[in-house]
């Protein structure tokens, strides 16, 4: 339980990653108003480990354009719902809602050019997820307000995949589309601190059981399956 930031830490925390993110250029201004309000409301919380917030669709984290080897000009925006609190055992993940989406957009033609999204299972009751990983990723599914008849028709497979919050999901879009930043980012200890915080709350439990699929001669799906 001790690797979940109380609200306030976790306000500290993203308010880092902003700063760090404009200083690199890697997103733009708008924002860091964007994730501020969310900081502000995580403040007022003080010293509590339950906690929750959103990035809302229609005010997500917009990273700067870059030319791709098809598209002349794209970008991706990442928004998000989590919620965390202390799970009743060390052997349970600290997370009762998470949904993560990564958009990568055709700024010419200012259409969605790919979309993925991290999640926690659905659950259909007390007991009962929907079939699945427990963290999952897939690619495609409904853009909010978007053309309802540009879904994709298959939600499956479900990959199996450790959970990401903001932070995490962060790197990962600086280290695809923009390594220049991350090979400076990498090498900087604030940077590095930001990263363990965020990986000591979204990933022992995960790894864990990744290692004991391998001490038990289990299947690592099935011990990730719900």
């Amino acid at each position: 339980m001790n690797r979940i930031p109380t609200a306030k830490e976790m306000s500290s925390h993203l308010s880092q990653l902003a700063a760090s993110l404009y200083k690199e250029d890697v997103i733009e201004s708008e924002s860091l108003a964007h994730i501020e309000p969310v900081c502000v409301n995580l403040r007022k919380l003080g010293g509590v480990k339950s906690w929750q917030y959103t990035i809302d669709p229609s005010t997500p984290i917009y990273f700067v354009p870059i030319q791709g080897k098809k598209l002349k000009q794209m970008a991706p925006r990442v928004y998000l719902d989590v919620a965390v609190k202390p799970p009743k055992t060390d052997n349970e993940p600290p997370f009762s809602r998470l949904v993560t989406v990564i958009e990568v957009w055709d700024l010419a033609k200012k259409e969605l050019h790919s979309r993925w999204h991290i999640d926690l299972a659905n659950r259909l009751d007390e007991c009962t997820y929907q079939a699945g990983p427990l963290f999952h990723l897939q690619g495609g599914g409904h853009q909010p307000q978007g053309d309802r008849s540009k879904d994709l028709k298959v939600s499956l497979p479900r990959f199996p995949t450790p959970p990401m919050e903001l932070i995490l999901t962060c790197e990962l879009i600086i280290a695809n589309f923009y390594p220049a930043q991350w090979e400076r980012l990498k090498k900087e200890r604030g940077w590095l601190e930001l990263i363990q915080i965020a990986q000591r709350l979204c990933y022992a439990v995960y790894f864990q059981r990744v290692q004991n699929s391998l001490d038990a001669q289990h299947s690592l799906l099935s011990l990730l399956w719900v």
